[in-house]
C-alpha cells in the first residue's frame, strides 16, 4: 500500500514520526499529518498535545498542524485542542511555530485565542503576523476586524494578503465604513491576487469605488476568476457585453476559467 493512500494503516507512532521528517513543505510528512486528521481518536489527540511540549520546535509546529484540522473539518475534541494550542500560543517564541499555531486556531475558530492573536500581531516576524492574520479571520469579533484592518496594510505580501482576503471574503458578513476603506485601500496594492481579493470583497458589499475597477477589469488582456465574481456581485448590466466578448474571445484560458465565467453570464441572463 502507498503512504500515501487515503486508508493509511501505519500505526499513530509511526505516522507521527513521519510527520516529523523532511522539511515544512515535505509532502510525506503531510501525508502522515492529513492520515492523522482523518484518524481523530483520542491516542493522536494526546499525541498531538505531547508534540507541544516538546524541545523541538518543529515538533512543536506539527503538533499544532496536527491538532488544527483534527476530524478533517468535523467538531472533534474542540475543547481540547483550543485549550492546548491556546496555551502554547501564550508561551511560544519561534515564529515558524507562532504561525503553525495561528493557523491551527483559524480552523478551529476558536474564540478564547482573540487576546492572544492580537498581541500577535504586533509580532515582529511576518511569519507569526500571518499566523495572527489566519486566526482572526475566522472569529466574529470587532476587535478582530480592527486588527485585520491594521494587517491588511502590512509591509509583507503574504500578510496583506491573508487579511484582506479575511476581511473581504471570510467577514462577509461584517460591512462596515473602516472595513470597506481598508479594502479599497488595496486596489491600490502592488500585488495583483491582493487587488483581486480587495475587488472581491467590495463588489460583494455592493460599494461603488468597485465598478470602474470591474470594469476595466473585464476590458484587460489578463482576465482574472475575482474580476468575474466581483462582476457577479455587483450585476451591473453594462457587465453583460464585456463578459461575452471575453467568452468570444480567441485568447486562451483554462477550464476553472471558462466554467467560472459560464455561470457568471448565466446569473446576468437569469437576472434579464
Amino acid at each position: 500500500m502507498s503512504q500515501l493512500d487515503d486508508d493509511d494503516e501505519r500505526s499513530t507512532e509511526v505516522l507521527i514520526q513521519a510527520s516529523l521528517e523532511g522539511d515544512e513543505d515535505d509532502e510525506r510528512a503531510w501525508a502522515a499529518i492529513r492520515a492523522l486528521h482523518r484518524r481523530a481518536s483520542r491516542d493522536v489527540l494526546d499525541a498531538a498535545i505531547r508534540l507541544l511540549g516538546a524541545p523541538s520546535a518543529k515538533a512543536r509546529g506539527r503538533g499544532a498542524d496536527i491538532l488544527g484540522q483534527l476530524g478533517a473539518g468535523g467538531p472533534v475534541f474542540s475543547e481540547e485542542r483550543g485549550e492546548a494550542l491556546v496555551a502554547l500560543l501564550r508561551r511560544e517564541t519561534e515564529p515558524a511555530v507562532l504561525l503553525s499555531v495561528g493557523v491551527a486556531l483559524g480552523h478551529l475558530q476558536e474564540p478564547r485565542a482573540l487576546p492572544e492573536l492580537i498581541r500577535l500581531a504586533n509580532h515582529l516576524s511576518a511569519d507569526a503576523r500571518y499566523g495572527a492574520a489566519y486566526g482572526l479571520a475566522g472569529l466574529d469579533a470587532p476587535e478582530a476586524v480592527a486588527t485585520l484592518i491594521r494587517l491588511s496594510a502590512d509591509e509583507d505580501r503574504d500578510v496583506r494578503d491573508w487579511a484582506t482576503f479575511g476581511l473581504g471574503s471570510l467577514m462577509e458578513d461584517v460591512d462596515t465604513p473602516q472595513l470597506r476603506d481598508a479594502l479599497a485601500a488595496r486596489l491600490g496594492d502592488e500585488d495583483k491576487e491582493i487587488v483581486g481579493e480587495a475587488l472581491v470583497g467590495l463588489a460583494a458589499r455592493k460599494d461603488p469605488r468597485a465598478v470602474e475597477p470591474v470594469r476595466a477589469a473585464l476590458l484587460g488582456s489578463q482576465v482574472t476568476v475575482y474580476a468575474l465574481e466581483a462582476a457577479a456581485s455587483l450585476g451591473d448590466p453594462e457587465f453583460y457585453p464585456l463578459l461575452l466578448a471575453i467568452r468570444d474571445s480567441p485568447a486562451p484560458a483554462d477550464s476553472y476559467f471558462l466554467s467560472v465565467l459560464d455561470d457568471v453570464i448565466s446569473q446576468f441572463e437569469q437576472g434579464e
